[in-house]
């Protein structure tokens, strides 16, 4: 069986496909892995062969329409929602020529693809080919595929599609108390990946302290670069005082001015996230699906912050509401709320009780092997 995979250049959406991906590799299938050409190096960093298009300034194609004009930002968040929803289609407008090439040269059984990804379904709608949709965690709001339906009204007109096609099926790996409700697809065991990394040497020294991970992700420090790095800096100035060591997962040059750092503490740039994250008395974060689905499955109590920056504070609001964890939301956002609210999680042995019982709810759930098996009993 070949297998075309369709992922927008973000880790955040590419990682979670990695081990499905592997399995159908390591199953003797041909996986094929298309992309931009800036995201390329990253997608073969993980072991896939990829062939690519043209690089697409992301930040510009989600924040002007296709006149060239801001999209407006908008305070309602459903109203943000489909802002990023009506992004990701004029993304996939842009790729959707390079994608269809490669859909019929290439000729695969099968083609895998993001939630947000629509260049390469409907490419696949296009011929006929089988598309199954990957999710990266919690299910987006489905305000996503309406905005993007609207953005793409010119291609589903060109292509001869009433709407955006649903997927043949989807594939999802999020604990049920956790997951959108209402959405059919195949379970399938939840696997970290973060991507190639060196272990730090202290990650593994005896600990006195307990230890607590905070990421920004990549992203949002860039959305707002000082206001992060204010807040980065103060809590690694306070956080400690709970009695706890911290790690601070950042990109190098945030954790460059964060330097010097107070001793406990770990600001080194960028850390294997998947490592770190189950060594944790507590994450903060967020609310990106990445680290939200690392500290779902590694029963780790979260603090998420509720940053206006698409589904992540659905995220925040899905984590408070099963028990995982604390929400704070933008209005009350300081240093010192969020040293609060950590030390509620790091005091209350409840949260981390809690957390087992969501994380238990992976056991029993098909690997991605069989899940790679069942895809291809049913397209090989």
């Amino acid at each position: 069986m070949r297998v075309l995979l369709c992922s927008t250049p973000m880790l955040g959406h590419f990682n979670p496909m990695v081990p499905l991906a592997w399995a159908l590799r390591a199953a003797g299938h041909e996986v094929l892995a298309a992309t931009t050409e800036d995201f390329a190096g990253q997608v073969s960093e993980r072991g896939l062969p990829v062939v690519t298009l043209p690089s697409v300034d992301v930040k510009a194609v989600m924040g002007r329409d296709r006149q060239g004009r801001l999209a407006p930002y908008h305070a309602d968040a459903g109203e943000r929602v489909l802002r990023s929803g009506r992004g990701w289609g004029r993304f996939g407008a842009h790729l959707l020529e390079g994608m269809s090439g490669i859909v019929s040269a290439w000729k695969p059984d099968l083609v895998l693809v993001d939630p947000v990804e629509y260049a390469g379904r409907l490419a696949a709608a296009r011929l006929g080919i089988p598309v199954v949709e990957h999710a990266w965690g919690i299910w987006p709001d489905p305000l996503f595929a309406i905005g993007a339906q609207e953005e793409l009204a010119p291609e589903l007109e060109l292509f001869g599609l009433a709407g955006l096609p649903a997927p043949d099926e989807r594939v999802d790996f999020c604990s049920p108390s956790l997951q959108r409700p209402g959405v059919a697809a195949t379970a399938m065991r939840y696997v970290s990946v973060a991507g190639p990394a060196m272990l730090p040497g202290w990650l593994d020294e005896p600990r006195h302290r307990p230890l607590v991970c905070l990421t920004f992700g990549s992203i949002l420090p860039k959305v707002n670069p000082q206001g992060m790095l204010d807040l980065t800096s103060r809590l690694a100035e306070i956080v400690p005082t709970l009695g706890v060591d911290m790690a601070i997962a950042t990109d190098p040059a945030t954790a460059e001015q964060l330097s010097p750092v107070s001793s406990g503490v770990v600001a080194a740039g960028w850390l294997p996230i998947d490592q770190v994250v189950p060594r944790c008395a507590a994450v903060l974060h967020y609310g990106g699906a990445g680290v939200t689905m690392m500290s779902t499955a590694a029963a780790v109590p979260q603090l998420v912050v509720e940053l206006p920056i698409a589904d992540a504070p659905d995220h925040a609001r899905r984590v408070a509401a099963a028990g995982l964890g604390i929400c704070i939301e933008p209005s009350v956002l300081n240093a010192d709320t969020v040293t609060e609210a950590l030390g509620d999680l790091l005091g209350d042995a409840s949260w981390r009780a809690r957390a087992a019982k969501v994380a238990a709810e992976q056991e029993g759930r098909p690997l991605p092997v069989a899940v790679a098996d069942e895809l291809a009993a049913r397209w090989g």
